[in-house]
């Protein structure tokens, strides 16, 4: 793992798909039988309460008969603060011996014997022993706390080297990362990038360290290769940069994170960046959460409409695709909800995890047409319910509504710089009507009674329901509503009805 992180060949793996099942199933198998089942409090209880016997458990078919763990089974609860932390894997003496393999039990009696007992006790340790802390972003449920160990800390710049491959980030080249600081994912994966790709890496800490004054200041003396962060922030950013007459010389490529990104708005970051200079920038999404502790990348797209999708790592996880309804496995490139499992972690594992991400045409395993390599890949289209939880997918007046659709619906108006959507009760009465309040900023000499009418059809048609009230905003003005230099991710839809209250 370590020779790879330092700067061995391009990861490009080309063999056939074929060839990779009775690996990753030895992986799998190994996985559960030395690590999950004998150290997991969590997946002990879970297998011994269905009366699943973890050695039966030898291929990806297999998975099926194990229940799927979801958000609800291991976020914190008012009861019981700790309860996730029955995810970390917790070995003692006793279990060591019981379950680990022969070839590390000889190693720890070699060391013991050689090195003395505080010797062993540290290679334990080295392995098991927590280092870092990620939280998720605790919007439906309190911040989950999800641990790495040393090992897990190699996979991250592990992921880091091969999503540089991947994207295609140029080694000795400069980044410009503008994520906030936070005990996320998205902030330590790109962390992780700079560190495995090689490359030196600007951190400013977003719009609520720097602002984006301090933000453009940096995109102008530094002019990176390579520009990375929350997609609304870096859209807001380029679009200031922009006004303020900035060229551009180096960029290549921006990689956003933490949202989707749909083929609108990539688009006119790449329209934006041509106006400063740069035509042809590259436009790249991440894909990552915070319980697999990894993320993963799209190759380099032809244009701003296709997508590759992502590519994951076979040696270091797993993926399934199931019906959302039903949890049965669906066929490659069917629309599913995305299942996960790491292979070989530590600290904090998770098994047949159910992201509540649908990924629009799921998994496939052909050769990808943009770079050639062979490893599954899941659709960049992707509704994001783990990211926004209920805000996605809810009943709006009595019909279920995927708010995901306001993000490419608003991103294909051209005249609307900046949109904030508001869900809530009529006069804040709980028991009375759902209301749509959408808040728009639009560029100069834009007639507001006809981009209100634009807007409305357009919301119609994408998302099929109707605002109740467009409502036109100075740009200022709304960028302070959305947060962009106040908060860890802006305001962009928020779901205010769990606020109402009844009338006395």
């Amino acid at each position: 793992m370590l020779d790879e992180i330092r700067g061995a060949p391009t990861w490009k793996p080309t063999r056939p798909w074929s060839d990779w099942q009775a690996e990753r199933n030895a992986r799998l198998h190994r996985h559960i039988n030395e690590q999950l089942y004998p150290y997991s409090p969590f997946y002990r209880r879970l297998f011994d309460a269905n009366k699943i016997d973890p050695k039966s458990i030898r291929t990806v078919d297999d998975l099926r008969r194990i229940p799927f763990t979801t958000k609800s089974d291991i976020a914190p609860t008012a009861d019981n603060a700790t309860r996730h932390l029955d995810l970390v894997l917790q070995p003692d003496l006793e279990k060591i011996r019981r379950f680990a393999p022969k070839t590390k039990l000889i190693d720890l009696a070699l060391t013991r014997l050689l090195r003395g007992a505080e010797a062993a006790t540290h290679k334990v340790r080295r392995e098991y022993g927590p280092l870092m802390i990620f939280f998720t972003t605790g919007r439906t449920a309190l911040p989950t706390q999800f641990i790495l160990t040393d090992i897990d800390m190699e996979r991250l710049f592990l992921a880091g080297r091969r999503l540089t491959d991947v994207v295609n980030i140029s080694e000795g080249g400069r980044s410009l990362d503008v994520f906030p600081y936070a005990p996320h994912l998205a902030f330590w994966q790109t962390y992780a990038v700079g560190v495995g790709g090689n490359t030196l890496m600007l951190h400013t800490g977003g719009g609520k360290v720097l602002g984006t004054a301090g933000n453009i200041t940096a995109l102008t003396r530094m002019q990176p290769n390579v520009l990375i962060g929350v997609p609304g922030y870096v859209y807001h950013m380029l679009r200031q940069a922009l006004a303020d007459g900035l060229k551009l010389e180096k960029l290549e490529c921006i990689a956003l994170g933490a949202e989707r990104v749909p083929g609108p708005l990539r688009a006119r970051l790449g329209d934006m960046c041509a106006h400063m200079g740069r035509p042809g920038v590259r436009v790249h999404s991440i894909y990552g959460f915070t319980e697999a502790r990894i993320a993963w990348g799209e190759c380099p797209p032809p244009d701003y409409v296709t997508s590759y999708g992502f590519h994951t790592y076979p040696d270091m996880d797993l993926f399934e695709t199931v019906n959302p309804e039903t949890g049965d496995p669906v066929a490659p490139g069917e629309r599913g909800e995305l299942v996960y499992t790491g292979l070989g972690g530590r600290g904090s594992c998770v098994l047949r995890y159910r992201t509540g991400d649908i990924s629009e045409w799921g998994l496939v395993y052909d050769p990808c047409p943009g770079c050639g390599r062979i490893v599954p890949r899941i659709s960049t289209t992707l509704s994001r319910r783990s990211d926004m939880g209920e805000l996605n997918l809810t009943k709006i007046r009595g019909t279920l509504v995927d708010l995901n659709n306001f993000l490419p619906a608003m991103a294909g108006i051209p005249e609307v710089i900046e949109w904030q959507l508001i869900v809530k009760k009529h006069n804040d009465d709980p028991n009375d009507l759902d209301e749509l309040d959408l808040f728009i900023a639009v560029a100069p000499h834009i007639d507001h009674t006809a981009i209100k009418e634009i807007v409305a059809k357009k919301v119609l048609n994408d998302t099929e329901v109707s605002p109740n009230r467009i409502e036109v905003l100075p740009l200022q003005q709304l960028e302070e509503r959305l947060g962009l230099d106040t908060q860890m991710k802006e305001l962009r839809i928020r779901d205010l009805r769990g606020h109402a209250k009844p009338a006395k």
